[in-house]
């Protein structure tokens, strides 16, 4: 069994693996039931960019029973996302 910060870690090892250069994930802070990750890249911001966000969130299923959610996002500067995702309520 991964702790979360294990689970996160290997998470956006595998968001990376798939979507770099396009879109590469870090982790900034976990917080109680909040993870936020700095997303960076060139991807195209009028053509789906949330779909980049909503990404991370595939990778934690398909590695856990955690569900997550986006609770905010924003540009910090040119190319690069601060994100924050909250663990839903009843995840195990």
């Amino acid at each position: 069994m991964f702790s979360l910060k294990a689970l996160i870690l290997k998470a956006i090892e595998e968001y990376n693996r798939y979507r770099s250069p396009e879109a590469k994930a870090k982790l900034v802070e976990i917080d109680g039931d909040e993870i936020i990750l700095d997303i960076e890249g060139n991807f195209c911001c009028s053509c789906g960019v949330y779909d980049y966000l909503e990404d991370f969130i595939y990778e934690i299923k398909r590695l856990s029973e955690l569900k997550l959610s986006i609770a905010e996002f924003r540009e910090y500067e040119p190319g690069k996302i601060r994100v924050k995702y909250i663990l839903e309520a009843g995840s195990s």
